[in-house]
């Protein structure tokens, strides 16, 4: 054959089929463009020197692997849909001589034609769009704005590594589907599957089970530690129940809308119904992706843009003063007491000099010992580490005794606690009865106090861990009874924290700089003595980190569900496309027979409504039983604020909703224009 034929042919054909081609070298140049960005933001060093700017890198970095990941798949996806409306045109070439070489050939070439124009439009558009993605994501952090313009090497190399790997997996599974079926296979592909799919009733309830057991895991989750480790199990179980009830499922509810004659028997439902009952079993996968696109894209946007509003009230709870210093030390000492009055008062000798007026003073120490907490008592042994692997997470709490007067002294209360008894208290939902046993000894429980633990400690309300605050007549002399415990390393299990905030007056960025000379002072105090953890943080410097990580993953998840929603509006465009082809013919019968165009419009209205109302009523769904579960994690973070969590999903609903009404319109219109 003569040089450029396989490349004057597969242009030829990519041109005869641009309906189908053009979206998808959209979609490619949009996923190439939003690849570069982040990885432009995230490598090119333009973060560097700025607070948190560690942070929202690594933000940045974690979206190029989220892209890459999910690039490799969506395009294997939208490739083979794209190849299977094709598999004709392969059939045609290959009675008229072509083996299996040739067809890998043209295939080759029509790879390389959609490698080098996604390549060359996603890097153009990724490098006109960067600077103006900069601004927006220093916005966000709140960090200064660089006013250069900069295209690292790094970064377009790196986008081209990526990308090209992608496309030659895209280019073997091409191979694959055509090159190992035959001619006969390949032509009569439009016509395969035309019998009417079965009723499967066990696998629409297996689909029920699956997805009532993710739903199940989500609603009945109460601490946040537990919603960290059963999240991904809950998310993965509610995918699988999704795409086995929507496969079985509308084929379902297609028998179910066939039996009943007053709906069926009418001029707009009889040709909708009759056609989706053909093709729902397959139909049924591609409404399932739309619903988890959409799910995806509800729980993010909700999930990020509630910490990102909510960035202040996360940063207050977890730094309610703006110096704040933490000592820890595990195993009994006698001399630990006096060593935390000797260092409260050098770090506010030191805080002083460099002119604080100390104020808000909350400066105390704790005993604490952990373990599994269930009926009032608390087990603190733990044999060895395969004892991990059966906790229930749920009721793993730690322990923090508080000697009465300490407590009396530092928050203001004149509290009595006679030997034997204290007062109890939790920011967690943990039902404990009139006696509290910590390892083999009883408390008898005098009062509870659980409306003052944000004021003892504001981070046990976000903690990982509940938390069991117990006030005591004397915690040195009870934590002795906790000496002989230890875990499976022979470590011991009783830890003695030492917790000191206050404020200073001073402005912030001298806040800062004390903070970072009372870190060195409490190093050089406690250094050599057996503390496993020491350090001073200021209000201040901790709000960069706070900024650039919400606002980051606010960035981050705007960014990504820009690149779903396109997703979703190419597989609903392919999905009307390869579906008006092969209604085209039933619709022009239709006509011949006496069905007006009116009638026809009112048939692809009703079932195209019916189709694609189905994935966004179950994203809804999904997210309404995610909030819970959601919420949970989020108090990782500090954010204690469902109403807010709630609002903004209900605002991304809103938009999200009308965003899919607007592609489904657009849709719509392009099936109508086929069949018509």
């Amino acid at each position: 054959m003569k040089s450029g034929f396989y490349m004057r042919l597969s242009v030829s054909a990519m041109k005869k089929n641009g309906r189908l081609y053009v979206p998808y070298l959209v979609t490619c140049i949009m996923m190439v463009a939003v690849y570069y960005i982040l990885h432009y933001l995230g490598n090119s060093g333009i973060m560097d020197g700025m607070p948190g700017g560690h942070t929202a890198s690594d933000m940045m970095q974690m979206g190029t692997y989220i892209m890459t990941l999910f690039g490799t798949i969506f395009l294997l996806y939208t490739q083979s849909t794209l190849i299977k409306g094709r598999k004709k045109e392969f059939g045609l070439y290959s009675i008229l001589g072509m083996n299996r070489f040739n067809l890998g050939r043209v295939l080759f070439h029509e790879t390389i034609i959609t490698w080098a124009v996604s390549l060359a439009g996603g890097l153009a558009a990724g490098i006109g769009l960067s600077k103006l993605a900069e601004l927006g994501f220093t916005k966000m952090i709140e960090v200064p704005v660089r006013y250069t313009f900069s295209i690292p090497a790094g970064s377009v190399m790196m986008t081209i590594a990526t990308y090209t790997g992608i496309f030659l997996v895209i280019l073997l599974n091409s191979i694959r589907q055509i090159g190992f079926a035959s001619p006969i296979e390949l032509v009569t592909a439009d016509r395969a599957g035309e019998k009417p799919p079965k009723s499967n009733w066990a696998v629409g309830c297996l689909g029920i089970v699956f997805l009532g057991a993710g739903y199940y895991i989500a609603l009945r989750i109460e601490q946040p530690l537990s919603a960290l480790m059963w999240f991904f199990a809950a998310v993965i179980l509610v995918m699988i129940g999704t795409y086995l009830l929507l496969i079985a499922g509308s084929v379902i509810l297609c028998r179910m809308l066939q039996k009943n004659k007053n709906y069926y028997y009418k001029t707009n439902h009889f040709v909708s119904v009759s056609s989706m009952a053909y093709r729902m079993k397959r139909n049924g996968a591609g409404l399932a992706s739309i619903c988890i696109l959409l799910t995806m894209i509800l729980v993010m946007m909700s999930s990020t843009s509630a910490l990102y509003t909510g960035a202040d009230q996360c940063l207050n709870v977890r730094y309610p003063n703006e110096i704040g210093a933490f000592a820890c030390k595990y195993g009994y000492d006698e001399g630990l007491e006096k060593l935390g009055e000797k260092l409260d008062e050098d770090l506010k000798s030191v805080a002083r000099e460099h002119g604080a007026v100390i104020t808000n003073n909350k400066t105390y120490y704790q005993w604490s010992v952990s373990g599994y907490f269930d009926n009032s008592k608390l087990d603190i042994t733990l044999n060895s580490k395969s004892n991990l692997a059966f906790v229930n997470y749920d009721k793993v709490a730690q322990i923090i005794f508080i000697d009465a007067d300490v407590y009396n002294k530092v928050f203001g209360y004149n509290e009595t606690v006679a030997p034997g008894e204290a007062l109890v208290g939790t920011a967690k939902k943990i039902p404990i009865d009139e006696v509290i046993t910590i390892g083999d000894v009883p408390f008898k429980v005098a009062k509870r106090i659980d409306d003052r633990i944000g004021e003892i400690d504001p981070a046990a309300v976000v903690s990982a861990s509940p938390g069991i605050f117990v006030i005591v007549n004397d915690a040195n002399s009870v934590a002795k009874n906790y000496i002989k415990y230890t875990d499976y390393d022979g470590e011991p299990m009783l830890a003695w924290f030492w917790d000191c905030r206050f404020d200073t007056g001073i402005d912030e960025s001298d806040q800062i700089e004390l903070a970072e000379t009372l870190n060195k002072t409490i190093r050089n105090e406690l250094e050599g003595l057996g503390f496993s953890n020491m350090y001073c943080e200021s209000h201040e410097a901790e709000r960069g980190d706070f900024v650039s990580t919400f606002g980051g993953l606010f960035f981050l998840g705007i960014m990504l569900s820009i690149i779903f929603l396109v997703s979703c509006v190419v597989i609903m465009y392919y999905k009307q496309v390869s579906e008006g082809f092969e209604d085209q013919a039933r619709f022009g019968i239709m006509q011949k027979v006496g069905m007006t165009k009116e009638e026809i419009r009112k048939s692809i209205d009703s079932q195209m409504l019916t189709v694609f109302a189905i994935p966004i009523i179950f994203a809804c769904i999904h997210l309404a039983v995610m909030l819970p579960i959601i919420n949970k994690l989020l108090m990782l973070f500090g954010l204690l604020d469902m109403p807010r969590l709630m609002i903004a999903a209900g605002v991304c609903v809103l938009i999200c909703g009308t965003l899919y009404a607007a592609i489904y319109r657009l849709t719509l219109n392009a099936y109508y224009r086929i069949v018509s």
